[in-house]
Order: structure tokens, then sequence, then C-alpha cells
């Protein structure tokens, strides 16, 4: 068995070795192909797999804090199968997400690619026609005009959790966050058939939070992608639906059905239920992973939670009726409340780090990136860094009633390519704060300080709450 064991070893060190010997000699060249500029400090860790499985197991703040400390704010690594950049400065990431973004393409894993079934690489240009359509549906003016249709969602969430005698607040802000994002993506509202979608969509979520995405049976990845196509029919559904109504509401969907190529031909059906499908997860998973931290800090932290709820109350008991929805002046008088908004983006860090692909050659500041390497931006680390927030680690909404360094708070990104829902998710946890403060006062019962990061940070157990009525919340 001794002897085995040795020859196990030797073998692996040997194929590191080579593995090792091969990347520093096919970074050689390219170290000269830009003057001055230099590969920065890291490690490879194991071969193709790199750290990807330490990174997994750390989660990001971790493995990134323990990396900064020993390499410096930008460092090389091996992750998802790529040699890579992170850097986790506010100036670097402006300088690849803004900047030189045309030197740089949003990257997902191949996996995670065929989860979604986006666009491939080939399809580039109409990829982008694609993402100023879904900008264009999602501005400012247009997202505005959906209040009332959040508010109406937001009332028929809560309104069933005083009969709970536990409410998960996580399965609950999803449900909420899932049929925000169904309705401003395709324009549909609640029904059986929706609740069913959402079911789907926790199996694909579960498939792409799993660190071993092989297409066997029996796996969360292989589950994930057999509900993947079940949620494709359902989309189609919708699309002939859509075709058939005469609305002057407007949603993703209408835009993305008007989107043509150079030939003038339409999008393909399944290229437009993918582009649904991938537009759906992203507007609703990250959401409501938020609104859930959101509940998390308001009920740690109670005399801020009295100043939203003050606040709340005055626009409340300004309503003429108590079936009077919101409006966007209501959403515009909340000053305390986005405040508070604010700061859960800040100190939560729903999205902890944005990826993009190198397309040729850059030297940043002396740093080397290599075409085909992956970049890594860091945005955790500076949103929790001393240097851009005093006691980082405090949460403070008072800090964002006064100007703050807008280098140091990138939640959506930065650059064109910044997330086309910020608008949309603001009013979104306006919305709901409203009606969760004025209709409820909850305490959390056995939560954990365990948190889960993949595909978003959340708390184990979804952070389970007991909730008190104050009022009816009416649908």
């Amino acid at each position: 068995m001794l002897q085995i064991s040795l020859i196990t070893a030797a073998v692996l060190l040997f194929i590191t070795s080579i593995a090792a010997r091969w990347i520093k000699n096919s970074n050689s060249g390219q170290i000269d192909r830009l003057h001055g500029a230099q590969l920065p400090k890291g490690s490879w860790s194991l071969p193709w797999i790199g750290e990807s499985f330490t990174l997994y197991s750390q989660g990001p703040y971790q493995f990134y804090s323990q990396h900064i400390a020993r390499y410096g704010r930008t460092f090389r690594t091996h992750l998802m199968g790529n040699p890579t950049i992170v850097t986790s400065t506010p100036e670097a990431a402006k300088f690849v997400l803004a900047t030189r973004q045309k030197s740089f393409l949003q990257f997902l894993p191949p996996s995670i690619y065929r989860l979604l079934n986006v666009f491939p690489s080939s399809e580039e240009a109409m990829k982008e026609k694609a993402l100023k359509n879904i900008h264009d549906s999602l501005h400012s003016e247009l997202v505005r005009t959906k209040v009332v249709k959040v508010d109406r969602i937001a009332r028929w969430v809560l309104s069933s959790w005083d009969k709970q005698p536990c409410v998960v607040t996580y399965q609950e802000t999803k449900k909420f966050a899932f049929h925000v994002a169904l309705e401003a993506v395709t324009g549909s509202g609640p029904s059986p058939e929706t609740i069913k979608m959402m079911d789907d969509f926790s199996y694909i979520n579960k498939g792409m939070g799993t660190s071993m995405q092989f297409n066997i049976p029996g796996t969360s990845y292989h589950m994930a992608l057999e509900k993947r196509q079940q949620v494709l029919e359902l989309y189609s559904s919708m699309v002939k639906k859509r075709r058939s109504e005469k609305s002057n509401e407007k949603c993703s969907l209408d835009f993305l059905m008007k989107l043509e190529d150079e030939k003038g031909e339409k999008l393909p059906d399944d290229i437009l239920q993918s582009q649904l499908l991938g537009l759906t997860f992203g507007a609703f998973d990250t959401s409501a992973a938020f609104f859930m931290w959101l509940l998390k800090f308001l009920g740690e932290n109670p005399q801020i939670l009295q100043q939203v709820k003050a606040e709340q109350d005055t626009i409340r008991m300004g309503k003429i009726s108590p079936e009077d929805p919101l409006s966007w002046t209501d959403i515009q008088n909340m000053p305390y409340s986005s405040a508070v908004i604010q700061e859960t983006l800040r100190l939560a860090s729903i999205v902890p780090f944005l990826t993009r692909k190198a397309t040729e050659d850059v030297n940043y500041e002396g740093v080397l990136i290599p075409k085909g390497w992956l970049v890594q931006v860091c945005l955790q680390n500076f949103h929790v860094s001393p240097e851009y927030h005093k006691d980082p680690l405090k949460f403070d909404p008072s800090r964002f009633q006064a100007p703050v360094k807008p280098a140091g708070f990138m939640p959506f990104g930065n650059g064109a390519k910044m997330c086309p829902g910020r608008e949309l998710v603001k009013i979104e946890a306006l919305v709901f704060l409203h009606y969760l403060v004025t209709t409820y006062s909850w305490e959390s019962i056995g939560s954990e300080n365990i948190i889960n990061y993949w595909p978003s940070p959340t708390i184990k157990g979804g952070l389970p709450i007991k909730v008190s009525k104050l009022r009816e919340c009416l649908i």
C-alpha cells in the first residue's frame, strides 16, 4: 500500500512539474510581447484545476483576501481551467470594465453557458444588438412605469406571511424577485405556471452552484439541464401569447422580438427563448439574495429599522385609501430607505466579482494581461476596504447620506455593460421594504451565520423569521 502511494505521489509530482514547466514556457513568449509588462506574482496550484476548488470551498472574500495579503492587489492564479489575472482596485476595475472594455469580453464558464443557453461567441454582433435592446427595455423612464406592478407583486407575496408559523426569508424573496423579473422580461403575471417555472429555476440555480458540473444522471447538473428544457418550453408558450396580444405595455420580450440581424431576419425562437432564460435568471437570483440580506441587516440594527419604518409610515399615512399603490413620487420620497438600500448593496456585495476574457494583449500599469486569459475584477474587496469606507464592516446607511467616493462603490459593475436591471432592483427593494415594515414586525429564529456563496451569497437556512402582523397587506 505504501509503495502504491509513493508511486501515485511520484506520478502527480511529475505531472505537476510538467504542467508548471509548460505554463512557464508558454508565458515566457507572452511576457515579451509588451515592452515592460510582466505577469504579476501568484500561484498556479494544481494543473488545469488550478485553485478553483480553493475558491469554491473558502468563498471569494477569504480567497481573495489571503491572496492579496500574499501577492498584492493584483495577482495571477488559475481558475475554471483558465490562467487568470485577479485585480481588486477601483482603478483597475474601471480600466477593465469601462476604459478598455472592448479589449475584454464578458465570460461565463462553458458549463454555465450550457445552462443559460446564451449566444455563442460567434454571434457577438447579434449579442451586442440584443444587449442594447435589453438596456432599452429597462431604461429609467420605462422602469418607473412598473412601480404599480411591482407594488401588486409585493402585496401578493407578503399577504400570506402571517399564515406561516415560520417564514423562510430567502424562499419568499425568491418568489417576489422571480415574478418581478418575469413581468419585466415577458409581461407575465403570477400564475400556477409561473410558480412551476420558479421551482424549475431552483434546480437550474442548484446546478450552477455545484463545483462538479458533469452531465451524469442523478447529479444536480444533469437535473438542471432537464429543467432548463422545461423552462424553455414555457417560454415558447409565453412568446406565442405575447405575439397574439395587442398591448401598450412594454417588456424585454417586446424589444427582443423587434431585433433583426444584418439580413433583416428576426431572432429565431430558440435563441429568443434562451435570451429570456438568461435575462430572468440574471434579474431574480441576485435580487432575491440582496433582499434577504436587507432583512438580515435591518433585523440586526433596530435603530436603523425604526428610522426606515418612520419614513415608510409617513408615506403610507399620506395615502387616501389603504388600497392605494405606491407611485414613482413615493419612491422619490424615501431618502433614508434609499441609503439603507445602498449600504446593503455595499456590505453584502451580492456580485463579489466580475469575469472578463482578454481579446488582445493588454498592458495595465506594467502588468501584462495576455490575450485569452481571464481577468477577475474583485468588487467585494474594495467595497469593504477602509481606504474607501470608514469602519467598512459596520452597517451604516448614513455614509450614503453624504457624498461617497464613487470609485469605491460599484455594485452593478461599470461601463456600458453595467447591470441593465440596476434601476428596477432599487425600485423593487424600496417597494418591498415599504410593505414589509408597514405590515409586519419580525424576529430571526435559529438563523445560522454560515454563508453559501454559490451562485449568490446567501445565509445557510435562508434566514427563517417569525412575523407579527401590524396591519392588513391588501392585495
